[in-house]
């Protein structure tokens, strides 16, 4: 007799085998996690050297040197273990390393979002701001946000420049 039952209805052989091997991998995946402090997927998505490239880099990212323990108390994650050249398939330990989830964001964010574009506009902003334009106002016209006009005068007046 069947002892599963879903909605009142017992589950046949197949849905009870089903039900049964999904908590069987639950079951494994939470042992793993445990055992070893990161999820199964994350070790095979690195080809199983996770473990290996976090001993190598003493459990620490290799840009600013926080701690996995010091990740987990941050962001309540284990850190994080990177491809450099971005390929997934390419699971070498001279490919992978060791970064926090900054820096891994940092690393993997597109070039022309990390371009700063405070600086190539300098003049205009300036030059606007003199002229009695809000914040607002330039940042519209030069399509920037208005923290990124703002945080660059700012600096720019600091420095004396303005």
């Amino acid at each position: 007799m069947n002892d599963i039952q879903i909605y009142n209805k017992p589950l046949t052989a197949a849905e009870t085998k089903r039900t049964q091997k999904r908590e069987w991998q639950r079951n494994n995946r939470r042992k793993f996690q445990e055992r070893y402090g990161f999820s199964s997927a994350a070790n095979y998505s690195n080809g199983g050297l996770r473990l290996k490239v976090l001993q190598r880099d003493n459990f620490a990212c290799v840009k600013c040197g926080m701690t996995d323990s010091e990740h987990k108390a941050n962001w309540g994650r284990p850190i994080t273990v990177d491809h450099i050249d971005r390929d997934r398939k390419n699971n070498t330990m001279e490919n992978l390393m060791t970064l926090c989830l900054s820096c891994h964001g940092r690393k993997d964010q597109a070039w022309y979002l990390r371009l700063q574009r405070g600086p190539v506009h300098k003049q205009e902003i300036i030059s606007m701001r003199k002229a009695g334009k809000t914040y607002q106002q330039i940042a519209g016209e030069l399509d920037m946000s208005i923290s990124t006009v703002w945080s660059w005068f700012k600096k720019w007046e600091r420095e004396g420049l303005v």
